[in-house]
């Protein structure tokens, strides 16, 4: 069991991450997988809380569990948060395949976070709907999911995210560590963002890492990003009563199977956290929203002409603990 565990390892790895740090680690026994946060990869300025790292952990592990579904041999998920010790998923034994879950797991392998500007395409109400109605099963008592489709608001949103880009910017900490996370678009490392996933040309890429160290281009990032959440069709928030890992994890499970259900039926999504991370620009979100629980995730979904390549990730191997 322990080496079909690992095989199904291939889709956890492939979930979205915090400027794809990747920072999960596994240890497989019997039965179970033991997801651990990476210490050495904590953001200290572009995700203090450890907020951003737990949704990715949440992701990873609901990729996981969509693999073990479809082989019938999930049991059941146990959230720690503690000590580096993120959750643990469990697994029974010779279980029966479920085929519905076969276009799910070639989602996540095709899964990528876009950029640019969405097509003026409305979701489906009918899409929205069921997206609702697969949310019921992770709110547990904890979250809210909000589904914003109203032009004046997702403008709002888009200017609020806007202000968080330029508000970040400022801070040489930040751009310093941001620009360690981007790489040129002909770079092999495993991790990171390669120019061509935030729509750079090459030569772009190649001076971007640098010209952020040392200039703020909060400005220009924000044209860029508020272009892009304005065009959007929909905008998905997540919001929670309290602020702890398992609320993060469970944030994050809920948000990858949102993703993969929209990019199953040939939609996109793009990830804009800026409106909920940077200085007290939540209580905007709040008051737009019209409730009182924190803010915890955006994304923006949609359909986009250009189609972007798969951004890299480490091997299974390489994240699994001795």
């Amino acid at each position: 069991m322990e080496e079909q565990i690992k095989s199904l390892l291939e889709y956890a790895v492939r979930a979205p991450s915090v400027h794809n740090t990747q920072p999960w680690l596994f240890r497989v026994e019997k039965n179970s997988c033991k997801i651990y946060l990476n210490p050495k990869l904590k953001l200290s300025q572009a995700d203090p809380m450890g907020r951003d790292s737990y949704i990715s952990i949440g992701c990873c592990a609901e990729n996981l569990i969509l693999a073990a579904k479809c082989f019938g041999i999930f049991d059941r998920i146990i959230y720690h948060g503690e000590n580096n010790l993120a959750a643990e998923v469990l697994f029974r034994p010779n279980g029966n395949k479920n085929e519905e879950y076969n276009r799910i797991l070639e989602t996540i392998l095709q899964r990528v976070n876009s950029r640019g500007v969405f097509e003026k395409k409305p979701v489906e109400d009918s899409l929205v709907q069921r997206m609702s109605s697969i949310a019921q099963e992770y709110l547990d008592n904890v979250l809210e999911i909000h589904f914003i489709a109203e032009k004046e608001k997702i403008e709002a949103l888009a200017a609020l995210t806007a202000k968080g880009m330029r508000m970040a910017h400022r801070n040489p900490a930040f751009r310093k560590e941001m620009s360690r996370w981007i790489n040129p678009n002909f770079s092999k490392k495993a991790d990171g963002m390669p120019g061509y996933s935030l729509r750079m040309p090459m030569i772009i890429s190649i001076l971007t890492p640098f010209l952020m160290k040392f200039m703020d281009l909060g400005k220009f990032l924000a044209k860029l990003n508020y272009r892009s959440v304005s065009s959007a069709p929909l905008i998905c928030i997540v919001t929670a009563k309290e602020n702890s890992p398992t609320v993060w994890m469970k944030t994050g499970r809920l948000v990858e199977r949102l993703m993969i259900e929209l990019q199953n039926s040939g939609l996109q999504t793009s990830i804009f956290i800026a409106a909920i991370e940077i200085g007290d620009l939540h209580k905007n979100v709040q008051q737009l929203l019209g409730a009182n629980l924190l803010p915890q995730f955006l994304f923006c979904a949609g359909s986009m002409a250009a189609k972007q390549p798969l951004t890299p990730k480490h091997p299974v191997e390489d994240k699994l603990l001795r």
